[in-house]
């Protein structure tokens, strides 16, 4: 049974279209009639065609309709639904109706297909196999004339709202990565400066920034002793290539007791200050300012006469 939409169409149609402009013959037999019947002359390209196939049988016979779609050739778009059937003097009259859009490849043809006749009363189904039938051809498409059809001039078209959460999703992706990544390169870049300065230098550099951390000035007198136990240890080890750092004051000094590269002066002088500094780190001895300020300046002097006599030893 047809739904009430599928009715109310054909309803619709029937009323306001005019006669039939073309009619084609599908099956001829005896008690039984197949023809095509369309609302225009021909085939166009800028509107679907309607018409509607009409199948004549006996009374007490039904007509079934296989799946046509794929039968029409040479249409871009095939619609079909079931109009309704009609009794009246001994034969019924069932009707399907079609909405054609050809496309721009012919022939349009509607090719054979396999049309079943069931016999209400016994129950029995024959098959009759259909002609082919070809729709009147559309006019002809105009020629090109070689000219384009719309202007090709690029055209900006505003983003839409989700393109433009998306930039500024990546923008502030892009600055946080900026932000993590810029101290680390500052670092690098300060390590790659550092090493590649000389050993006196670099001593000078760990001295400034020991005396930067205000050590004296909270009265942070032990901390400060390490800090500038190490400036020296650091500055031995680079510039001698001995294990400063990694010694007791007591093994430094050994290792240093026979080395021609350091002078007696300097061993006398790093003596000095290892002792004095290990009583204030390890032996809980009290400072003052005053000593530390004497201990910086008494480092001081003995870098500078380090850095001396390993320049002479560099000339000689």
């Amino acid at each position: 049974m047809p739904s009430l939409k599928h009715a109310l169409f054909a309803g619709l149609l029937c009323a306001t279209l005019p006669l039939c402009a073309f009619q084609l013959t599908v099956l001829e037999e005896p008690d039984l009639t197949v023809i095509f019947r369309s609302d225009a002359e021909t085939l166009a390209y800028d509107r679907p065609t309607v018409g509607t196939l009409e199948i004549t049988t006996k009374a007490h016979e039904e007509a079934i309709l296989p799946e046509l779609q794929a039968r029409f050739r040479g249409f871009a778009f095939v619609e079909n639904f079931a109009a309704g059937r009609v009794e009246a003097n001994g034969k019924a009259k069932a009707q399907w109706r079609f909405q054609l859009t050809p496309n721009g490849v012919g022939p349009w043809q509607l090719r054979p297909f396999v049309l079943q006749i069931k016999n209400k009363r016994t129950g029995i189904t024959r098959s009759c196999l259909t002609q082919p039938i070809t729709f009147p051809a559309p006019p002809a498409l105009p020629a090109a004339s070689g000219e384009p059809e719309t202007a090709l001039e690029p055209e900006w078209v505003a983003p839409g709202w989700r393109t433009i959460r998306w930039w500024v999703l990546f923008t502030l992706l892009g600055i946080g990565c900026c932000a993590l990544i810029r101290p680390c390169i500052k670092h690098i870049r300060r390590i790659r400066h550092e090493r590649s300065l000389s050993p006196e230098e670099r001593a000078k550099l760990d001295l400034a920034r020991l005396l930067e951390q205000g050590l004296l000035e909270q009265g942070q007198f032990k901390r400060f002793f390490y800090g500038l136990s190490n400036v020296v240890r650091c500055y031995f080890e680079r510039a001698y290539g001995l294990r400063a750092t990694r010694q007791t004051s007591q093994e430094f000094l050994n290792s240093i007791a026979d080395d021609s590269r350091i002078s007696a002066a300097e061993r006398a002088a790093l003596a000095q200050f290892l002792t004095s500094a290990d009583a204030i780190k390890f032996a809980d001895i009290a400072s003052s300012r005053t000593e530390a300020e004497t201990a910086t300046q008494h480092v001081r002097t003995l870098l500078e006469q380090a850095a001396a006599h390993r320049l002479e030893q560099t000339k000689a």
